[in-house]
């Protein structure tokens, strides 16, 4: 984008081949055995192909890749005989054990003894059904039952029951079992890369399923690649040197949305610049991490901050040229390592300034989002005072 200002680039970190297991670090004067890999997970397509011995290290290069095939195997020599596209005996899992899958709802109905062909059929499909049999029987009845649903390919197959990558079941592994909440593979055609399946319960902090009624709530996004996310920021202080100053944090995605913010300023440094750095780090920490943005402020401090002044700050231990330590240095650090988890996923995070008050839609939305956090905060902090000047002086004395 003309004018904007690119995020820092940070420096390349090491990476794990995929054929190497990671072994953590043995206490002082102790000995520990290797022990064997209870499964391989073969990566055929994805981020970085090749055979991985944990499944977080599997999922890291599945997770978010279009079309990704992979699966797991008892021993080495199954898992390199998949990657190099040696079947197995026909119907037969690495352990021996025969196994077939039913594809009741997918792209090519019908009964799979390979499960990365088996993959390739629901991937992507609204409203998959599947299971695994051990007889080819069971799995044949399994895929006549559904007979009677819209053959795959038809006009009525075709019809998108919600937005992008909204699944009305959830996905499985190979064995049937489904996958932790945000933990499985994307599905197709989301947006973002991210999956609109899962949401972030407020209560306990943890990734859960979306609930059906949830679900159908869920806008209908525009179909295509997503294109730069434009987010504007703003901060905002009042009532400075009194009891009441107070700041405010506004960050604006567009109208109506509700990953809007309008918040007061945590802490107790109550200033104008410390709300313009955390407006940028609230937008940050919200916005898609596999999405390029654009941060709009108009505050040219905060992005001199974590584009350009930054670099000399840490080469002097975070002090500036008179010898004081970096104000707000706890912000300006916070955004870096955002912007750089970024950056290791090739993901843009650019800034542009824009001139306040210039009749910016976006930019006095978010003065607006900033001007009543800033309020909130005057208003706690005036019911704060209040409470405390009602309470009688004996109650400030002490005991003893």
């Amino acid at each position: 984008m003309k004018g904007a200002t690119p995020s820092p680039s940070p420096a390349p970190a090491l990476k794990a081949s995929p054929g190497a297991k990671s072994t953590p670090s043995p206490a002082a004067g102790s000995k520990r055995k290797r022990l064997p890999a209870s499964k391989y997970y073969a990566v055929k397509v994805g981020f970085k192909p090749g055979i991985y011995y944990g499944w977080p290290e599997c999922l890291a290069q599945i997770t978010g890749y279009k079309g990704a095939i992979f699966q797991s195997f008892l021993n080495h020599e199954d898992a390199t005989a998949f990657l190099n596209g040696t079947k197995l005996p026909s119907g037969h899992a690495a352990d021996g054990t025969e196994r077939y899958y039913g594809i009741q709802r997918g792209r090519i109905p019908g009964v799979y003894t390979d499960w990365s062909k088996a993959q390739e059929q629901i991937r992507g499909f609204t409203r998959p059904r599947y299971r695994k049999f051990s007889t080819r029987e069971e799995a044949e009845e399994f895929v006549r039952d559904g007979q009677t649903q819209p053959p795959a390919g038809s006009e009525d197959a075709k019809k998108p029951t919600g937005p992008h990558g909204i699944m009305s079941e959830n996905l499985k592994d190979e064995e049937g079992v489904e996958y932790a909440p945000g933990e499985g593979p994307l599905p197709q055609g989301t947006e973002d890369q991210f999956d609109p399946n899962v949401l972030l319960d407020p209560a306990t902090g943890k990734v859960v399923y979306k609930t059906a009624p949830q679900k159908a709530a869920t806008k209908t996004q525009v179909a295509g690649i997503p294109g730069m996310l434009r987010i504007y920021t703003d901060g905002s202080s009042l009532r400075n040197g009194t009891p009441l100053a107070s700041a405010g944090v506004g960050v604006y995605f567009g109208p109506g949305d509700p990953r809007n913010v309008s918040e007061p300023l945590k802490g107790s440094r109550q200033t104008n610049q410390r709300a313009e750095l955390t407006a940028i780090l609230r937008a940050i920490d919200i916005a898609p991490r596999h999405r390029d943005v654009t941060i709009f402020t108009d505050s040219r401090y905060a992005i001199d901050c974590v584009t350009v002044w930054f670099i000399n700050w840490r080469r002097n231990n975070w002090m500036t040229k008179d010898k004081k330590p970096v104000e707000n240095r706890d912000l300006v650090e916070s955004i870096l390592v955002k912007i750089e988890e970024r950056a290791e996923l090739k993901v843009k995070t650019l800034f542009q300034w824009i001139k306040g008050h210039a009749q910016d839609p976006g930019n006095e939305a978010a003065d607006r989002l900033a001007v009543n956090g800033a309020h909130q905060g005057v208003k706690q902090k005036a019911e704060a005072l209040e409470a405390t000047q009602d309470v009688p002086d004996e109650m400030f004395e002490d005991d003893f």
